[in-house]
């Protein structure tokens, strides 16, 4: 596949309507020509033809886009999400859990766009919740933030004794990355919920500590094994905030939930005290903050045009961090065919059949949840501190089918913000399809779609036409 780069024609004629034209790309697919675009010399209007042959009178798709006004087309359809709510109502009653789920709200975002979003049983919308290990999301961005831009410089290969001296012996390789990904062989500590400690100094109490020990093989070394926990990050918290210099908690805002930035107020660490951070379980948050958040990552760490971290940190986080085979000792998630499948400070939970993730996962003890679907462009979240994550597994994935079958009825083509940069309709998104379709880089991160109407063939003529007919304004076939 490849672009081939035309001159100037002067004009170009679609559905008899000339107008000037200052250059043309035609993508070959195959060997033959299979499409054609024509940007006109207004930067106010793009001529767009396709399929080449077409453009010139016979029943085409040849388009006319005003790049003010498009019309929604298939976007404007309202979903049928009976499913879902039939669901939610059912876990009231006991359905699809162990134990009926008092109450919670439920939140669907589909492009960036909020598609569902109830509440349920003893629960009202957007109550503040306890987000528990859901928070280990939260601050795994915010070490790739820190990695990004620190005053001493740190990386996901940097040992911890590099930052907590207190970390020596079997200690002394622990690196962050072992440490975001339960790798890193430490037992778990009563220092991170000191209420007299600081971060810091709960790090010396953690390195001064012996490993996890392990019935028939002795003390853990680093990197040996999966097991579940949250004392590593807390460590690794402590090496962020001797990099930036910065306290854990100020830098969040700063970074992340600042009303000039994502405009989180009710998402902060609570637990366990101001100067001694949960790092990695003691967040609180909503639905709907939450949401906004998981929905950045989804775009590859920009949201509404404002990029917090970038798409190789966000692209990080979503890559397996645990080692291939390493040796399972505890983990949570039941949800999962490989239960030691980890990012930093991410579950990822399932892949497709080249092994391309498609569900990565936030999950938190008293059941707060929130998954990211890159295939479908959906952000989920389930809000609640009154159950557990044991009792919900199932209905997590339960609802993200729903969810899925949904959108993908009522939504069935993807949508024309191909490059997911939160402005649409535009030029970019016209160049960046037909530069993956030819078989360029992906321009936003994990999960890249030319199967532009999801009929499971591409490439191919049709996903081309849909494209253009759906960003002038048409209707999904």
């Amino acid at each position: 596949m490849g672009f081939v780069v035309q001159g100037a024609l002067g004009t170009v004629t679609a559905d008899g309507r000339t107008r000037p034209v200052s250059r043309v790309k035609i993508f070959e697919l195959g060997g033959r020509q299979q499409g054609i675009w024509h940007q006109g010399m207004s930067k106010e209007k793009s001529e767009i033809c396709c399929p080449v042959g077409r453009c010139a009178g016979m029943n085409q798709i040849a388009l006319i886009v005003a790049m003010g006004g498009v019309a929604a087309g298939s976007m404007g359809q309202t979903c049928d999400f009976s499913s879902v709510t039939a669901l939610c109502n059912g876990a009231l009653a006991g359905q699809n859990v162990t134990t009926a789920v008092p109450g919670f709200d439920f939140l669907i975002m589909h492009r960036g766009v909020v598609v569902y979003h109830q509440s349920f049983g003893n629960w009202s919308l957007n109550r503040v919740a306890n987000a528990d290990s859901s928070t280990k999301t939260l601050s795994g961005a915010l070490v790739m933030s820190a990695i990004e831009n620190s005053v001493t410089p740190i990386s996901l290969d940097s040992r911890i004794s590099q930052f907590i001296p207190e970390f020596v012996g079997a200690k002394t390789n622990i690196t962050m990355r072992q440490a975001f990904s339960h790798t890193a062989g430490t037992r778990e500590s009563a220092a991170v919920s000191s209420q007299t400690l600081t971060l810091r100094q709960t790090a010396t109490d953690i390195g001064d500590d012996v490993q996890i020990f392990v019935p028939g093989d002795g003390f853990a070394q680093p990197g040996e094994y999966f097991s579940y926990g949250g004392t590593s990050m807390h460590a690794a918290g402590a090496a962020v905030e001797v990099a930036t210099g910065v306290p854990w908690n100020t830098l969040f805002s700063q970074r992340f939930t600042a009303a000039n930035r994502l405009n989180m107020p009710n998402t902060r660490f609570v637990l366990t005290t101001p100067t001694n951070p949960r790092i990695a379980g003691g967040c609180e948050s909503t639905a709907s903050e939450f949401g906004r958040f998981m929905e950045m990552l989804r775009r590859g760490g920009v949201f509404d045009g404002r990029r917090y971290l970038s798409k190789q940190s966000v692209e990080t986080m979503f890559s397996r961090q645990s080692p291939v085979g390493v040796t399972l000792l505890s983990s949570p998630v039941q949800i999962s065919p490989d239960p030691t499948d980890y990012g930093v400070g991410v579950w990822l939970i399932s892949r497709d059949e080249t092994g391309q993730l498609r569900t990565g996962l936030a999950a938190g003890a008293r059941g707060f949840a929130s998954w990211i679907d890159f295939e479908d462009q959906l952000v989920c979240v389930f809000a609640t501190d009154v159950s557990a994550s044991g009792n919900l597994q199932q209905l997590y994935v339960l609802l993200g089918q729903a969810a899925q079958d949904a959108i993908r009825v009522c939504r069935p083509c993807d949508g024309i913000d191909f490059n997911r940069d939160g402005v649409f309709p535009d030029d970019r998104d016209v160049v960046d399809f037909f530069d993956v379709l030819a078989g360029g880089d992906c321009p936003h991160v994990v999960f890249c779609d030319i199967d532009f109407n999801n009929n499971g063939v591409y490439p191919e003529d049709q996903d081309v036409i849909d494209f253009f007919n759906v960003l002038a304004g048409g209707e999904c076939p």
